[in-house]
């Protein structure tokens, strides 16, 4: 196991405050959702937090936004198991913190193990996504019992986690994502431009960005079947440029993906980018004219968030906007999951839309995600749980 310890640069501590220690556990940093969140809040807490990073393995694609000294705890596993847990529980004997944050199903399984052996005083664990597996719904009941609370960070995992898990209503509080609105922003005429330089778009293409990883969850292979119905209808233009970008997660989906959209003959419209890193993200989203997200599930998709921030409408399936990220009609098209024509459809209309309205729609979409998904709200509400725990446990 490697430890690292944390350069000694103060946090701008006001030593007069009690000063409590969170460490935040997660398999990896590798891309993704959860792992973006786990460095907008160790950048945002205030200082009286002070925050440590354990993983499994040392897979971390946002390097250059970690924290120096960071991550501090490095498990050295692939995968946990008793030798894991071990050195888990010999980390948070060390580090001794306050709360234990962990992320995503796995990392909530050993938290509260370890939690539980080293005698954490709070463990919160956060569910991050949809589709939970057999093993963590069989688990997740008896052990949320060991949780102060469970996280959700969208009303379909809520749901999920009352109806499937069947965890205690009263353990669960929906925490959404975080979303810099400085860092995601709508492009000037000359950041567009250079934008679509870099990617190869011509001013008259029309550009739709698929953001996510190769996988069922996704629905790539559905967004190739509405494209092939707007093509069977002659409303494809050859103008039309949809870009996918994200690592190939499922390797059966990703083998058979390329050869779908050329069986379905809509390979010609489609450009593979493959991962594209996080400081990348903000000139992609000005290069395109808009977001499609068909997935199957979802838990809150950041890439919704972010487009709309970048002042692009969307196209999103009902399960990718449960919580009302994309206002239908208004800043984008919400479609019915698992529902080809009618994505179709809404395809053909974000297509049909002049530059101004795509754009209009664009600012309605960043005003609502500023409104009721910015940093501040998120931020306050993640202090107000820590604390309100901390005096529950006598440690305030």
């Amino acid at each position: 196991m490697r430890s690292v310890e944390q350069s000694s640069t103060s946090r701008d501590a006001n030593p007069s405050l009690p000063r409590h220690k969170v460490l935040l556990f997660i398999p990896n940093l590798q891309q993704g959702g959860a792992e973006r969140q786990i460095l907008e809040l160790m950048t945002k807490l205030p200082p009286r937090f002070e925050t440590a990073l354990c993983v499994y393995e040392d897979v971390v694609h946002y390097r250059e936004y970690l924290p120096a000294g960071e991550p501090r705890h490095v498990l050295g596993v692939r995968r946990m198991g008793p030798r894991g847990l071990a050195r888990l529980v010999a980390v948070l004997e060390k580090e001794r913190p306050h709360i234990i944050h962990s992320y995503r199903d796995k990392a909530n399984f050993w938290a509260r193990l370890a939690a539980r052996r080293a005698g954490v005083p709070i463990v919160v664990t956060a569910v991050r996504s949809r589709a939970i597996s057999p093993f963590h719904l069989a688990t997740e009941w008896h052990l949320s019992k060991s949780s102060d609370r469970v996280l959700a960070n969208s009303e379909g995992v809520r749901r999920e986690l009352i109806h499937r898990a069947r965890v205690n209503p009263d353990k669960i509080q929906i925490l959404h994502n975080f979303i810099d609105l400085a860092k995601f922003h709508p492009p000037t005429e000359a950041e567009r431009q250079a934008a679509r330089a870099q990617y190869g778009l011509a001013d008259d293409e029309i550009a739709l960005l698929m953001p996510g990883r190769m996988s069922l969850q996704k629905h790539q292979i559905g967004l190739g079947m509405a494209l092939r119905k707007l093509a069977r209808r002659g409303r494809l233009s050859s103008k039309v440029k949809v870009l996918l970008a994200g690592r190939r997660r499922d390797r059966v989906y990703s083998a058979v993906l390329p050869a779908t959209l050329a069986l379905a003959g809509v390979a010609p419209y489609v450009t593979f980018l493959g991962p594209v890193p996080n400081k990348d993200m903000v000139t992609l989203y000005h290069a395109v004219d808009a977001l499609v997200l068909p997935s199957l599930w979802e838990g809150l998709p950041n890439a919704v968030l972010e487009a709309h921030a970048c002042g692009l409408p969307a196209v999103v399936s009902h399960a990718a906007n449960i919580d009302t990220l994309v206002l239908d009609g208004v800043s984008g098209f919400e479609v019915p999951t698992f529902n080809q024509a009618a994505l179709a459809d809404a395809l053909e209309k974000m297509l049909s839309l002049t530059v101004a309205r795509r754009r209009e729609m664009g600012a309605h979409g960043r005003r609502h995600v500023a409104d009721h998904f910015g940093p501040e709200r998120i931020l306050r509400e993640t202090v107000g749980l820590y604390d309100g725990l901390l005096a529950q446990k006598g440690l305030a």
